[in-house]
């Protein structure tokens, strides 16, 4: 299934073995470059299906598209979840004259100060913030993720439907959760939902019970937490083992294996949580996907999160991933339009160009659009016995298939 590999300009050795480390290759200089600057150290989960998934995809290139000037060769670096680091990163790439840069988003506002001189196009493929997608100002960013906006409106929804009030707003100091907090204060605020507590907490904080405990003396019946895994594997852990059963709305990193990890301990503590996402699958149907993850899995077997339930282990589905592979889909048919061009040719074919995603959605973009998900592919999925399901109680998720996990 998988089509001739075509090696790494890195020898992703701790990409593979869950310890970050990077030796390089010689490659071949005919082919176009890919940069990849992924948080492989600090945030293991998102940075290997950023990796992972546009490994694939330039292993697969022959399936996804033709480059007329040669193979696509890819460079993975660790930005180590630090914006100076992402900024290094991306300098690196225009020193190298790569193609395109492909990021979690860490930093990207800082990077796109480095890249829009040199109009390197830039897909970013997690984080949600608005702050660095503007067509005017940061020309080089492309975000082929879900954007918080997204997510937040269909959270905050999802709430108001669910006759929800009294929330405690919890996130972390991260750039993420600063984001992620600010977009959901509006949208709350506009399903005039009352936020009894806002709280931040530190990205490094172990113990937060002091802050948890101060959201149920406010008379929070919900929380609502926008952070980093650890944080809210945290927050979890400080309600439930004190007894208090509040409702738990989590954003995207719930679904992160660190999550279920932390709380291998007491695997029911997690058990009603509910996060919000994209829908993994599209309108047609799940045979995208599976293809997809049929040969993810072939490359690099199936994901174990590390937890044991219901006398199986879990899997973690390659969701994320998908986006990676997505945008090297969209710069090797860009390439084909500029005839292997890069620079500022590519960046205008990046605008026009179109491709069928890993899960069977389109994605592309137009001259004033930089956003590559539907506002209309969000969904909800919902925690029992340490898998995930989309939720019974919202019309869009109730019309997706069961994902194995």
């Amino acid at each position: 299934m998988v089509g001739k590999r075509v090696m790494s300009a890195v020898l992703l050795c701790g990409l593979l073995s869950g310890t970050a480390c990077e030796r390089h290759r010689d490659a071949p200089r005919d082919g176009p470059l890919i940069v990849v600057s992924a948080p492989l150290a600090d945030q293991p989960w998102i940075g290997r299906s950023v990796a992972r998934g546009a490994e694939l995809a330039v292993a697969q290139q022959g399936t996804v598209a033709g480059v007329a000037s040669g193979p696509l060769r890819l460079e993975i670096l660790d930005n180590n979840g630090s914006p100076s680091v992402a900024v290094a990163n991306a300098r690196t790439a225009v020193r190298r004259h790569a193609a395109a840069l492909i990021t979690d988003g860490t930093g990207a506002l800082a990077v796109s100060q480095v890249t829009d001189a040199a109009s390197l196009p830039v897909f970013v493929v997690f984080e949600g913030g608005g702050s660095f997608v503007d067509p005017v100002a940061h020309p080089t960013i492309f975000r082929l993720a879900p954007a918080n906006r997204f997510m937040s409106r269909r959270l905050a929804d999802y709430l108001a439907a669910r006759h929800t009030s009294e929330i405690a707003l919890i996130s972390d100091d991260s750039s993420y959760g600063r984001d992620g907090a600010r977009q959901l204060s509006q949208d709350l605020a506009r399903n005039d939902l009352s936020v009894m507590k806002r709280i931040v907490l530190p990205a490094t904080a172990a113990d937060v019970s002091a802050q948890v405990l101060s959201a149920r003396r406010a008379g929070a019946r919900a929380l609502v937490v926008w952070a980093g895994a650890a944080t809210i594997a945290h927050v979890i852990r400080a309600a439930r083992s004190t007894g208090w059963n509040v409702a738990l709305f989590l954003s995207p990193t719930g679904e992160d294996p660190l999550v279920r990890q932390q709380l291998a301990d007491h695997p029911g503590w997690l058990d009603g949580a509910t996060f919000v996402s994209f829908r993994i699958t599209s309108e047609q149907g799940p045979a995208p996907f599976e293809r997809f993850r049929a040969a993810y899995e072939q490359r690099y077997g199936a994901d174990r999160v590390g937890v044991i339930a219901a006398g199986r282990p879990v899997l973690q589905p390659p969701d994320w991933a998908m986006y990676s592979y997505d945008a090297v889909a969209l710069i090797s048919a860009a390439l084909t339009i500029t005839a292997g061009a890069t620079g500022a040719p590519l960046l205008a074919a990046v605008e026009g160009a179109s491709v069928t995603g890993a899960n069977g959605d389109q994605r592309g973009f137009g001259p004033d659009d930089r956003e590559g998900v539907s506002s209309s592919d969000m969904y909800f999925g919902r925690f029992a016995t340490m898998r995930f399901a989309a939720v019974t109680d919202d019309a869009l998720s109730t019309q997706l298939p069961a994902v194995a996990q």
